[in-house]
């Protein structure tokens, strides 16, 4: 029997999609449930898919716009537990070094929580995902230089974030 477009398109990228909204929200089970979302409104969409960009866009279109609705739904619970995200002990011999690891990743998941979706969506997709300034442009519906823009603001923000906790953390 023959796979389903859907079907495929759900083999491809679910995992870059899951990574995606997990990065996002730091949540294990609430990425496995965006993520199912996401391919449900897909599959409800693709007839009216027009190939105006790649599909990997689309779906990050659609994964970024369900991840904003879920977060309009519930502001309370926009910082998500970060304990998938910190560094295995088992990989490491010298325990300095792992709670170090462990405590500058802290700050990191600290500082991309506290950054507005936007800022967190071009972070994650250009930093960690490797995409381009013109498909980041079109998962937000901007241009490839307001993307570029973009992404240069929230890497300010987010170092400035970043000194603050751990300036906190060390007073």
């Amino acid at each position: 029997m023959a796979m389903s477009t859907i079907e495929k398109l759900y083999q491809r990228y679910r995992v870059s999609i899951f990574r995606y909204l997990h990065r996002m929200g730091g949540d294990y089970h609430l990425a496995d449930e965006l993520t199912q979302e996401t391919f449900c409104r897909a599959f409800v969409s693709l007839k009216g898919f027009r190939g105006e960009s790649t599909l990997s866009t689309w779906l990050f279109g659609i994964a970024y716009y369900v991840y904003t609705g879920y977060l309009r739904g519930r502001p309370m619970e926009r910082n998500l537990p970060l304990k998938h995200d910190i560094p295995d002990a088992n990989n490491t011999n010298d325990p300095a070094r792992h709670l170090e690891k462990a405590e500058n990743w802290r700050l990191v998941r600290l500082a991309l929580d506290k950054l507005p979706a936007e800022y967190r969506t071009v972070i994650i997709l250009r930093e960690l995902e490797g995409l381009s300034f013109e498909e980041i442009g079109a998962i937000l519906g901007k241009s490839p230089a307001t993307a570029r823009v973009t992404l240069f603001r929230a890497k300010q923000k987010f170092h400035q974030l970043y000194k603050q906790l751990a300036g906190d953390d060390h007073d």
